[in-house]
């Protein structure tokens, strides 16, 4: 299937833009002129005067400005608002392609927008992206303590500051990716007891090594993975089979969220 979807944005029952009133704004944009834009998008000057003044009354500020004709012509140009309904525009049509292609394929979270984008388009040099829910918060005086259950049902604690917490709008319920770098990661063996930071059960997946490190793979359940790059004398003596169990553990201060809010 090759799905694609035009997107309308209408003001309550009235129209306001569609693929075509967009074409034409891009057009008045290189051109200069609404009779030249008009010609470049395919339609009649008519009507495109027509779409622009309609667009203009509706808008709380106006879409095109225009002077008229005279002995050095008339022109038109974008306003700062046009300029920003055709980004908007982009960007919307953007989510539509990313949403369209998450229903040809099941591999795709479907369950937030959060993990969605993320899964298309979020690109950073954390290997770890996990998608969870807050389900706690605690003020630790300097600091604010977000607690996430993942999918698969473990928990990662996030150290982030208070302004933090107020700049990402978090509440018990929100949807967050958070984000960690691999190295950032330590391997013990299950019965390895550990004083503090968080600690996730997995099971191993995959094992590269080279002549000092190696980059461990670790299915944590909910189809999520955690990767961690350690020192090989670090995992000496642990069961490395794939298959097998272990833990893998960091700090709280290690992990960053996002979010849309």
């Amino acid at each position: 299937m090759d799905l694609k979807a035009l997107l309308t944005l209408n003001n309550a029952d009235k129209l306001f833009a569609n693929p075509k009133r967009i074409a034409l704004l891009k057009q008045i944009r290189i051109t200069g002129s609404i009779s030249q834009g008009a010609k470049q998008a395919g339609i009649s000057y008519k009507a495109a005067w027509d779409a622009v003044n309609d667009m203009n009354l509706q808008a709380p500020q106006p879409v095109v400005s225009s002077e008229k004709g005279g002995k050095g012509g008339g022109g038109a140009k974008l306003t700062e608002f046009g300029e920003r309904l055709l980004k908007l525009y982009e960007l919307m049509d953007q989510m539509q392609d990313m949403v369209l292609k998450a229903l040809l394929d099941a591999a795709v979270p479907m369950d937030n927008l959060l993990d969605l984008m993320a899964h298309f388009s979020l690109k950073t040099s954390a290997r770890n992206q996990l998608a969870g829910e807050v389900i706690a918060l605690k003020d630790d005086s300097l600091n604010d303590n977000v607690r996430v259950k993942l999918a698969g049902g473990q928990e990662i604690d996030a150290a982030i500051t208070h302004a933090s917490t107020d700049k990402l709008g978090l509440h018990i319920g929100k949807k967050v990716l958070l984000l960690f770098k691999a190295p950032a990661v330590s391997i013990h063996s299950l019965q390895q007891p550990l004083s503090s930071g968080n600690r996730l059960k997995g099971q191993l997946l995959q094992i590269k090594r080279d002549a000092q490190r190696s980059e461990i793979t670790l299915d944590i359940g909910g189809s999520d993975r955690l990767y961690a790059s350690v020192c090989n004398d670090s995992i000496e003596g642990l069961p490395l089979a794939l298959g097998d169990h272990l833990q893998a553990c960091f700090e709280p201060g290690q992990t960053l969220i996002a979010c849309v809010k």
